[in-house]
């Protein structure tokens, strides 16, 4: 098996960027499985920011570049002058975002040199993502830079096939070119199932995220007013870093719903923090407005926890499969009816808890994974020397 150089340009590898930059990661540890060798440039990170990455992706080469700007405005002339320059001395270029400087001209860079790309949108061919803050400025933008990458790339990879089939309503045919690829679970795939309490005690609920709005963790909140109302003991931990401004506004919620005091915001958890919490917790909960995967769902699954999850979290399809947790519609009586149901019910946590892990080790094995992003870095690697010995023949 010859060895494949893979080149990822990611947006942001910040932990507060959330799923991302953990399914990043994660990718580029089961590529490596699989005989690939991968390097991760980025905008400029903070030191426990980068810390984090090499400690979740050991092996992997990465490069941090100065940048302008914040959020999805972030700029990076060095990183995307790079790529330009470099992007021929990979194999594959594997691009992760849409919507956003450095995805978008870092992929541009890619189709005006001829070299390979893969794009990743992670979520951002969605109806919701451009019907959600600054519209006009999204369509525009997608028009003018990310509808011809997206033409021309080698390879769309989407996380679920639910991100795919949302994805048609952009109008750009993908076909052949899209593969359907979600993120592994690796340390949290294998331990053993989560015994819960035979005895009653006070029922606590989770939700590691990062603290945005999209998380709908003000629809919580109020659902778990009605949680209270019926278990004046029951507690809820959030778990996860957001702006200041808007993490205060959430504790602020909180106080003036009455429940603040059963309410823990406990901040950022790495892994070990996070095995904590999940050996802790009765069961996990994300009620997000949209959710391109779930790996913190996930991660919670993995860990033996059942879960409940809206309808936009594109994890339900296999959470109801298998029969591990609720899926809910967004509203406040679904949320807190499910959270209820589980609380009052040890035996279905129980079996909820005992089949996740084993669900989670046969369908997002690390093994099986890199084995599909193998195929799709090959496919597109083969398909372009096919292309140029047939052009220079």
């Amino acid at each position: 098996m010859r060895r494949l150089r893979i080149l990822h340009v990611a947006p942001s590898i910040a932990r507060a960027y959330g799923g991302p930059t953990h399914s990043l990661a994660a990718y580029v540890r089961a590529a490596q499985l699989h005989v690939c060798e991968c390097t991760i440039v980025a905008p400029d990170a903070s030191a426990d920011d980068v810390a984090s990455l090499e400690q979740s992706a050991p092996d992997a080469a990465v490069r941090l570049f100065p940048s302008q700007g914040a959020g999805a405005f972030v700029w990076s002339p060095a990183l995307v002058r790079f790529v330009r320059l470099h992007a021929g001395d990979y194999d594959v270029v594997h691009v992760h975002g849409l919507l956003n400087p450095v995805s978008s001209l870092a992929a541009r860079a890619c189709r005006l040199v001829g070299a390979p790309v893969v794009i990743r949108p992670f979520g951002t061919m969605s109806r919701y993502t451009f019907q959600h803050r600054r519209r006009a400025l999204k369509r525009a933008y997608h028009a003018a830079i990310d509808a011809p990458n997206l033409r021309a790339a080698a390879a769309v990879h989407f996380t679920t096939a639910t991100e795919r089939d949302e994805a048609s309503w952009l109008g750009i045919a993908v076909d052949e070119r899209a593969y359907v690829i979600p993120p592994p679970a690796f340390e949290l795939s294998t331990p053993p199932a989560r015994a819960v309490p035979a005895e009653p005690r006070a029922f606590t609920a989770l939700i590691v995220s990062r603290l945005d709005p999209v998380k709908n963790i003000e629809l919580l909140l109020d659902a778990w007013t009605v949680v209270r109302a019926k278990l004046d003991s029951a507690r809820l931990v959030i778990a996860g870093e957001g702006p200041d401004r808007y993490r205060r506004s959430l504790v602020e919620r909180a106080g003036r719903l009455g429940v603040g005091a059963a309410v823990d915001f406990v901040g950022y958890a790495g892994p070990a923090g996070k095995q904590a919490l999940y050996a802790d917790a009765d069961v996990f909960v994300l009620p997000s407005k949209h959710e391109n995967f779930g790996i913190a769902a996930l991660e919670a699954l993995a860990a033996g926890l059942p879960v409940v999850v809206s309808r936009h979290v594109q994890l339900a399809d296999v959470i109801e499969a298998h029969g591990l947790g609720v899926v809910v519609p967004a509203t406040r009586q679904a949320l807190a009816d499910a959270l209820l149901s589980l609380a009052s019910n040890v035996g279905w946590r129980r079996a909820c808890g005992a089949r996740a892990p084993r669900v989670v080790a046969e369908a997002f094995s690390p093994v099986a994974v890199g084995g599909a992003l193998r195929a799709m870095y090959e496919s597109v690697s083969t398909d372009l020397h096919e292309h140029l010995a047939t052009a220079f023949a």
